[in-house]
């Protein structure tokens, strides 16, 4: 890791070297932004340049070669914590917050001057999680950094908020994302990696995702499959977005969290039918997106839409908190292809 690596937030790796000349970085931190633009890498980079062996902390520069980054990066330094959400819990239980955290931070750094923390998936702590922290955040222990990683200030305790100092990022532009594409390979042509960062919409892994070709087979069948002129099938649009997710590999997590890529692509689909409803450009810039959605907008009301929409977010939620994958994208498949047709999903069928 190294901060040639960050693309994006240039102002805000200036500010932590001005708060560490200074001698006034804070004990808790709150990352907040968009998901997928370099929030938690960012922590991990800060982390790595506080607790680097070859350059002084004070200016956050890790060398990436010494082997207090290397453990670092591997998470096995004694002094770098790292604690998320467990990946068969819905939420950040308060034993790791205890055990993991408030516990280590208590204690005096073992190799240096700091001793950092970094929670993933600060959006999804327990109130007995998040209060957990008070003690931690009123009494820190000595050089003691701890690093929360959200989405918004609102999703946190306002007891956790104003103990924090809160730190905010942007989406990423769209020559940041081109860059990173063509930076790990995925993308050769310039013209290629132009049209997909403008799809990105300033996040990493959509661009990603974007650039898998499995991916965009997937998405294209999908979206045949709900702007044809027949009447879309849930049980097809369940197997194609199960098979999908199967690609990803053996791990439920893996799969859950690439069915949740094309259902959130989804919900920015269904967002441009509802554009192009309205007699607008679609924002998503995608060509095969605004001619479905073109296709869908056509016959579908737009309170259909917005409800499809809302039922596509509550699936990655039931997803994400660890529902059955073939069983919540059956249900997903079902419901939405009753409300698309102006039924609703607790209706029998008629």
């Amino acid at each position: 890791m190294s901060w040639k690596n960050i693309r994006g937030h240039d102002a805000q790796v200036d500010h932590f070297r001005k708060l560490l000349k200074a001698g006034r970085l804070p004990h808790a931190l709150l990352f907040v932004g968009p998901p997928s633009v370099g929030k938690t890498l960012f922590a991990r980079t800060l982390a790595q340049g506080l607790l680097c062996d070859t350059n002084p902390p004070e200016t956050i520069a890790p060398c990436g070669h010494c082997p207090s980054c290397k453990q670092v990066e591997a998470e096995t330094h004694p002094d770098f914590i790292v604690a998320r959400r467990p990946e068969d819990k819905s939420d950040l239980p308060i034993k790791v917050i205890r055990e993991e955290v408030c516990a280590k931070l208590a204690l005096k750094p073992m190799m240096g001057k700091y001793r950092v923390a970094i929670v993933e998936d600060a959006d999804e702590l327990t109130t007995q999680a998040a209060n957990a922290f008070l003690k931690t955040l009123e009494e820190p222990g000595p050089g003691s950094v701890l690093i929360l990683i959200g989405s918004n200030p609102d999703a946190q305790l306002e007891t956790i908020v104003s103990r924090c100092q809160v730190v905010r990022f942007e989406p990423l532009s769209v020559d940041d994302i081109e860059a990173i594409l063509k930076q790990r390979g995925l993308v050769t042509q310039s013209a290629e990696a132009h049209q997909l960062a403008l799809q990105a919409e300033g996040s990493v892994s959509r661009a990603l995702a974007l650039a898998d070709h499995d991916y965009q087979d997937a998405r294209r069948a999908i979206l045949h499959e709900l702007s044809s002129d027949s009447a879309p099938s849930g049980p097809r649009l369940a197997r194609l977005l199960e098979d999908h997710a199967k690609t990803a590999g053996k791990e439920a997590a893996d799969q859950r969290r690439r069915a949740v890529a094309v259902l959130e692509d989804l919900t920015r689909f269904l967002r441009d039918v509802l554009w192009t409803g309205a007699g607008l450009t679609a924002p998503s810039g995608d060509a095969a997106m605004a001619e479905a959605a073109a296709a869908l907008a056509s016959w579908c009301e737009p309170e259909n839409v917005f409800a499809a929409a809302d039922r596509c977010m509550t699936a990655i939620d039931q997803i994400q908190a660890n529902a059955h994958l073939g069983t919540a994208l059956t249900a997903w498949a079902h419901d939405l292809c009753r409300i698309l047709a102006g039924q609703s999903p607790s209706t029998p069928g008629r």
